[in-house]
């Protein structure tokens, strides 16, 4: 009998199975590995014409230091370099990708996996991004209203990303399908984003529910109440 996930879980037992990671069913891969293999997969193709907005690492850094793992905040820092992130000022999307890494065996023991650490820290990261000055700019775009916020979100994501394309279909009032294509973030990092994004236009009991389709691309189903 299929288990019915509590809004805003991810399903461990699937991702074990190798289910949406393109794996086969009951492959042994070490989860953590997995994902650390995954980071560094998606550092090798990573180009330097592949930039974010230092609104995004700020929001990871932060989400990172809050931690508290000290010697992962001091590798993170060291990547990052000495002067502070520039909200709107491009950096190559690798540091981002290099933060994750070096946290990723923390937030795996904190979460009880790498799936469940890497969605924590999206989720975080873009609750800390909102907060800032340029975060509540994006909320004003939706002009309080839930259907238009989200629809500005691609335009938002072509702003501060040189890379990757967000599409979304609306499936219902309260019910999304959403692609990325060529986008470097891992999809539970992603799942974490968009329900921090959600949340903070007051959805309740949010649900999203990702799956890889590709090297870098995948698609996400998003309801809310």
């Amino acid at each position: 009998m299929p288990v019915s996930l509590v809004p805003g879980a991810v399903d461990v037992d699937a991702i074990s199975k190798g289910m949406g990671l393109g794996l086969e069913a009951g492959a042994a891969v070490s989860l953590s590995d997995f994902w650390a293999r995954d980071l560094a997969q998606r550092l090798k193709l990573a180009t330097p014409a592949d930039t974010a907005w230092g609104l995004y690492l700020r929001g990871t850094l932060e989400a990172i230091r809050a931690l508290g793992d000290e010697g992962v905040l001091r590798r993170c820092l060291e990547v990052c370099g000495p002067e502070p992130l520039v909200e709107f000022f491009r950096y190559p999307v690798r540091l981002q990708l290099q933060m994750m890494s070096a946290a990723l065996q923390t937030l795996s023991a904190r979460q009880g996996c790498g799936a469940r650490g890497l969605r924590h820290l999206g989720l975080w990261s873009v609750r800390d991004s909102l907060a800032s000055h340029a975060g509540r700019m994006v909320l004003r775009l939706g002009g309080g209203e839930q259907k238009h916020f989200l629809d500005e979100v691609p335009m938002s994501f072509r702003m501060g990303l040189s890379y990757g394309k967000h599409t979304l279909r609306w499936t219902g009032p309260e019910s999304v399908h959403w692609t990325m294509e060529r986008d470097f973030m891992p999809y539970p990092y992603l799942e974490g984003v968009l329900q921090g994004l959600l949340e903070a236009t007051g959805a309740r009991n949010v649900r999203v529910v990702g799956r890889q389709t590709g090297t870098l691309d995948s698609e996400y189903d998003l309801c809310w109440e």
